[in-house]
């Protein structure tokens, strides 16, 4: 009786934290869910269609994966400052989930490598559109005292989305016999709920956008004093951020990795992403609460990259199945932790009018960050092994969780 006391005790916690968090960043959640399903469903078996049914080699898949990722970053930072200069978030998130609805469709029907080629091209487009303004959008919504809860329960559903987009793809494309266009045309449909979803339910904090005195639209401007304004946190936070994304091995390593040194079948990668996905979705909302309630996010930051440093140990003198599934499950909670705390911390210290422009250039740094740490990987994998890989990584990740400490001594001494 008493445990179930205490389970009907969690039960109606959880319920209660839930609906203190505005609607509009349920909604947003719902939103990411059902866009990284429609997206995962693809992305899944993507590498599988081009290699097996369109017969690409690997220089154009990789040409593929570079292009699209770099235009999907760029768009991050435009879409942010797009989102506070119009000063309606709403409609650039609205356009970038039109555009990811329309990419489905278009790969679908895709025949030949330029033809997906372009219609990758729109879905990052639209994916990098999305992303600031839909982050702005919780920024703004969320109460002061619930900003990592809020944003928390957004990464959250994005990675259940992500499991569960992981899950029906390999269901469907089972019950199909393998039709790949099948798979994609399904996906479609999720995407279409989540644009119908901002058009009814999504607003902006303000439901119009200003008006001068003339009743014509108000913009507002936004100038390199205003980029190098906002302040001297916020530009420490960004190298804490550019050192922490660094030391992180890219998830196509991570899962090469994991099925060479067990030896497992090629069809085991999805159940690898499932599995690193399954952490990131568990701790995010469990992070962001935590992280509310103590009111210190750099204790979280240490925490994420002590999650990093455990699952790159394990990755090195891990041997079976089971070890290499908890790894996967600390890489997933590094994830989760980042993407959560980092977007409420920048929310905490950046001005409200320059919410989107802020979360854009961290966008703008995690890529370049990532693509550079990607790159290291890749060549120290080509050079030595893919286990030299997580070594490296976890020489950085150290030098990150320094950097992070000395940053706070710093952000006091120049904040005083």
């Amino acid at each position: 009786m008493a445990i179930r006391g205490k389970e009907a005790g969690n039960g109606y916690f959880m319920i209660k934290m839930l609906s203190n968090i505005p609607r509009t960043i349920r909604i947003v959640g719902g939103v990411s869910f059902l866009l990284n399903v429609s997206t995962l469903m693809i992305f899944s078996l993507f590498g599988l269609y081009l290699h097996d049914k369109l017969h690409v080699d690997f220089s154009k898949i990789g040409l593929l994966d570079g292009t699209i990722e770099a235009l999907s970053f760029v768009m991050k930072i435009f879409s942010g400052v797009m989102s506070d200069f119009l000063m309606n978030r709403k409609l650039i998130f609205l356009t970038g989930a039109i555009c990811l609805f329309i990419a489905k469709p278009m790969e679908a029907i895709a025949t030949n490598y330029w033809s997906l080629f372009q219609a990758k091209i729109l879905e990052r487009i639209g994916n990098g559109l999305q992303s600031t303004p839909r982050d702005a959008i919780v920024g703004d919504w969320a109460p002061k005292e619930r900003k990592a809860t809020c944003f928390g329960l957004r990464q959250s559903l994005a990675a259940l989305g992500s499991v569960v987009g992981a899950i029906l793809a390999a269901m469907l494309f089972k019950a199909s016999v393998g039709d790949f266009q099948f798979v994609f045309w399904m996906a479609s449909i999720p995407s279409f709920i989540a644009v119908c979803l901002i058009i009814i339910c999504v607003k902006d904090k303000k439901s119009v956008t200003p008006r001068n005195s003339e009743g014509h639209f108000k913009y507002r401007k936004i100038t390199l004093k205003d980029i190098m304004g906002l302040g001297v946190e916020y530009w420490i936070l960004i190298a804490v951020a550019c050192t922490y994304m660094v030391a992180k091995v890219s998830e196509s390593i991570v899962i090469l990795y994991v099925v060479d040194a067990l030896g497992l079948p090629k069809y085991a990668a999805p159940v690898c992403m499932i599995v690193y996905q399954i952490g990131n979705s568990l701790i995010s909302l469990p992070i962001g609460v935590i992280s509310d309630k103590l009111k210190n996010r750099e204790c979280m930051f240490v925490f994420g990259i002590v999650m990093f440093l455990l699952s790159d140990m394990l990755f090195i003198f891990g041997n079976n199945l089971t070890v290499m599934c908890i790894a996967l499950l600390f890489l997933g909670a590094y994830i989760g932790v980042t993407q959560s705390v980092f977007l409420a911390k920048i929310i905490d210290i950046v001005p409200a009018d320059l919410k989107g422009t802020g979360i854009g250039i961290y966008n703008l740094v995690c890529a370049i960050s990532l693509f550079v740490g990607g790159a290291m990987a890749g060549y120290i994998a080509d050079t030595y092994s893919l286990r030299h890989s997580f070594i490296a990584s976890s020489v950085l990740a150290t030098i990150s969780l320094l950097t992070i400490l000395f940053s706070r001594r710093v952000t006091r001494l120049l904040c005083k």
